[in-house]
């Protein structure tokens, strides 16, 4: 069996850090300062963290979890994530837009497009195949040849084939990886306008089907209806905002579309079971 909390030793010695300015591409060394200084993530770009010695918690959406050597945990956008070392990491964090890599409702990779994050437990082997894709995007960050974006994208999708195959934990909220087309391009359009459409119904007309259609097919998928994945979605964003000090109720309110402060304080007592100030006094950061 497979040892995963054994140190690996491909990372190249020494690590150049490299990056690209023209699409945000960088690909860094991880040290205990990248956690000490790292910022609750406010852009969409995607962060991959490939852990080679040390160990590290990763708390996702309020849930912790344990990243060790040889594990490479993949950040999808639009999700909220704090870290907290617990040893002297050691490895490589690649970041880059989504934009890189075409979202594609039937793509194999990791799922780029439902904000869905995992964390991979990658084999001896594999790691081998992975850095070589690293080193030779390393390479690319560093040159002066045109067209790096078409260079890394194809890296990119060697790195994500790859990992698909390994053994992984979804960060998401639906454990079934098979889903209609309907519930896929539910989900997508629920991601870009969960701020926007509240009702059943906006979804349904723009999906081309009825709001009772489309509660039946999302509930027997997820076992939620839509309008319960409207509502958790919604409050997932509002747990994220709470967390960041400086920003008001009100303001988080507005941000997701509510134009009235005491309807969207019934809604996040409700959804969270007491109110804002106390939850984000309840749930400090490190």
């Amino acid at each position: 069996m497979q040892d995963y909390s054994a140190p690996l030793n491909y990372a190249p010695k020494p690590f150049q850090n490299a990056a690209y300015a023209g699409d945000l591409f960088e690909i860094n060394a991880l040290t205990t300062d990248y956690f000490s200084s790292r910022a609750a993530r406010k852009d969409h770009s995607i962060e991959m963290i490939w852990l080679t010695k040390g160990q590290f918690h990763a708390m996702v959406d309020l849930e912790t979890f344990e990243v060790s050597a040889g594990m490479i945990f993949f950040q999808a956008p639009g999700q909220a994530f704090y870290f907290r070392s617990l040893s002297d990491p050691e490895g490589i964090v690649i970041r880059f837009p989504a934009g890189v890599i075409p979202m594609d409702h039937n793509s194999t990779y990791p799922s780029l497009s439902y904000c869905t994050s995992r964390l991979f437990q990658v084999d001896a082997l594999t790691s081998g195949s992975i850095m070589s894709a690293i080193q030779c995007m390393q390479s690319e960050l560093l040159s002066t040849h045109s067209q790096k974006t078409e260079v890394l994208s194809g890296y990119l999708r060697i790195m994500l084939i790859y990992l698909i195959r390994q053994k992984s934990i979804h960060f998401s909220s639906s454990s079934r990886s098979e889903v209609t087309t309907l519930t896929k391009k539910f989900f997508d359009l629920l991601e870009r306008k969960y701020h926007v459409n509240k009702k059943v119904s906006q979804y349904a007309d723009e999906l081309a089907v009825t709001p009772n259609y489309l509660n039946q097919i999302i509930k027997e998928e997820t076992g939620l209806t839509a309008s319960a994945n409207i509502r958790k979605r919604l409050l997932i964003q509002a747990k994220r905002l709470a967390l960041i000090q400086n920003i008001s109720m009100k303001a988080v309110a507005y941000k997701l579309g509510f134009e009235d402060t005491a309807h969207f304080s019934k809604f996040f007592k409700v959804g969270c079971g007491c109110n804002f100030t106390d939850y984000r006094r309840s749930c400090p950061i490190e």
